[in-house]
């Protein structure tokens, strides 16, 4: 399958993971799932995707520093998706918004205009998940509306990762699931 290079994500480096709970990593905390969402075919009217090659990187800098969290890619789970006759493409999407749905995190890379990515952000939201998106586009109405946190490029992700942003979130996110105790 051909692929369409979006942007340039061989820049940012992944730094070391933070050593400490007070990083924001979940050292002995409850393990956590993060769904990729990302452009895939955007614009292109021909079947052909856009690189894939930031799904690896955000795997890196989510995984350095969040070993406990299991990163769910759909690219992954469906490789051959552009191949799909109507039936399996079918199956695969709806799988893909449920599983979107069901993740306590979506990280959304949107470079462009993604019709996939901003209907899975939607499930995601509306289920009440974590968003986070990175994407030049912080004015669009889906990425603003339905993000938790934009970023601009993926430093500025990795930072907030590194950072403890990640962790802390997740955290508060578990805690106002889990009720007030007692």
């Amino acid at each position: 399958m051909p692929a369409i290079d979006s942007a340039n994500t061989d820049a940012a480096s992944v730094n070391e993971a933070p050593a400490s709970a007070e990083n924001g990593r979940m050292v002995g905390g409850p393990a956590f799932t993060v769904f990729l969402s990302g452009v895939m075919q955007g614009s292109n009217v021909e079947s052909v995707l856009h690189a894939q090659d930031y799904r690896q990187h955000l795997r890196e800098i989510i995984s350095a520093a969040h070993p406990e969290a299991e990163v769910v890619c759909p690219a992954e789970l469906n490789p051959d998706s552009v191949a799909y006759d109507d039936g399996a493409a079918r199956r695969a999407f709806m799988d893909e918004l449920d599983l979107a749905a069901r993740c306590d995190v979506l990280v959304a890379f949107a470079p462009v205009a993604t019709m996939g990515t901003a209907v899975e952000m939607y499930k995601a939201h509306e289920a009440g998940r974590l968003v986070f998106t990175v994407s030049p586009m912080a004015s669009n109405w889906a990425v603003r509306f339905l993000s938790d946190r934009v970023f601009g490029d993926f430093a500025e992700f990795e930072t907030f990762v590194f950072d403890g942003g990640l962790g802390r979130a997740m955290s508060a996110s578990l805690a106002v699931s889990e009720g007030p105790s007692g």
